[in-house]
């Protein structure tokens, strides 16, 4: 009997591990009623963590499923039921969103030729809205095209190896690689914000239905097509992206300069623009150093997973502002990519988590940014009095009733 018991022992152990294996690789939460299901390449890039973040230090500890895999979850759900909102339809099939999508991006080009420059003028208005941009604060440049240039884009596909680059140190060393790091989540976040900037376009749809009363229809079917196809499709079968931006500068003003098949990705990579901008005070002082990170950080292969992970991240960030501050989200980030890495890692994880402590670190920036705003229209406003030609003499005081102040 006690040899009998041992093998029994052994074979119930050996499927409790089996079954353990297949729940872990499994990981996404599907609806019971969703037969629709990511790319299992995707899947299995989560689980093993190799994607464009890896594991990260800022995603917080999970025990049964990595961060990446829960809040990969909840976009895949959100992404399937607006494609088949916008299509109609109770089931999403990869291929047929591919097929829906290209000639979407054909109808919608041909009715925005009508319209180019109103459009252009159209995507710079609303970006200069959005982030309170004026005229003297950045230059932008907006240009709906279907030749696609590359000029001045980083297009290494790997991390670049910077040969002569000398530290002072092995703790320099690992400084900069965490330099790396944090480059790479603010790269995540910057796809992110831009990913969630292409539906931006609704905010004009009075204005786009005047153009063409399809054209908000068109918008809303091509980037949920397009949201879900690269949610199905692994990399290799992704295509050239239908837009391109840069950023330089000119006197020490940012010049962004956006290329685009269509308005909403014109959006999309004007976003990306500005998010670049206020990213810059994330980088390291020492100009060589930056030359390193970005090296290290920016490169085309890890795009795709970017813009995957991104809006998840996104939207993890902007959940843990308060309703009343969300117009503050932008002045909120270039604060917290101004941390230093450490500080950086630490709040971000707990934003990450949407925690208490991470929420109340929000809240601390606000009050830090209120505080500035405050004190900048104080200084504008002595500004304009100083400046004015109204100023008041002997003679006038006869003129003003003093009686209030005593």
């Amino acid at each position: 009997m006690g040899r009998l018991e041992e093998i029994r022992k052994r074979a119930l152990a050996k499927a409790l591990n089996k079954d353990k294996k297949s729940l872990n690789e499994g990981r996404i939460q599907y609806d019971e009623n969703c037969k629709e299901r990511m790319h299992p390449k995707l899947e299995q890039q989560l689980r093993e963590r190799n994607h464009s973040l890896g594991t990260h230090p800022i995603f917080p500890e999970s025990e049964e499923t990595h961060f990446e895999e829960k809040i990969m979850s909840k976009r895949f759900k959100e992404v399937v039921d607006n494609y088949k909102r916008q299509f109609d339809t109770e089931e999403a099939n990869p291929m047929e969103a591919l097929q829906n999508m290209m000639p979407l991006v054909a109808e919608c080009m041909k009715v925005e030729s009508s319209h180019k420059k109103e459009l252009e003028e159209l995507a710079c208005e609303m970006i200069r809205k959005e982030y309170d941009m004026g005229e003297d604060d950045v230059e932008i440049i907006a240009e709906l095209t279907p030749n696609i240039t590359l000029e001045g884009i980083r297009t290494n596909p790997s991390p670049v190896v910077i040969e002569d680059m000398e530290f002072d140190n092995h703790d320099s060393l690992i400084s900069a690689k965490d330099e790396v790091y944090k480059r790479r989540f603010i790269n995540a976040m910057i796809q992110g914000a831009s990913k969630k900037g292409h539906h931006m376009f609704h905010l004009a749809d009075g204005k786009l239905t005047g153009m063409n009363p399809t054209l908000p229809s068109k918008y809303s079917k091509m980037m949920a097509a397009a949201d879900y196809n690269y949610l199905t499709s692994d990399d290799s079968t992704q295509k050239q992206a239908g837009g391109r931006v840069n950023v330089d500068f000119k006197d020490g003003k940012p010049v962004i300069h956006a290329q685009a098949m269509v308005f909403p990705v014109l959006i999309h990579e004007l976003v990306k623009g500005v998010m670049e901008v206020l990213s810059m005070h994330g980088l390291p002082e020492d100009e060589k150093l930056t030359e390193y990170v970005t090296g290290k950080a920016d490169f085309m292969n890890a795009e795709p997973w970017d813009m995957r992970l991104g809006p998840a991240i996104w939207e993890r960030f902007t959940s843990c502002i308060d309703p009343d501050d969300f117009d503050k989200k932008h002045h909120i980030y270039m604060d917290l990519v101004s941390l230093p890495t450490e500080e950086f890692n630490h709040t971000m994880r707990e934003i990450m988590l949407g925690s208490k402590e991470g929420k109340q670190k929000i809240r601390e920036i606000v009050k830090n940014i209120d505080a500035d705003m405050e004190r900048d229209a104080y200084e504008e406003s002595i500004r304009e009095m100083n400046s004015s030609d109204d100023t008041l003499g002997y003679d006038d005081l006869d003129n003003i009733d003093l009686s209030g102040l005593f």
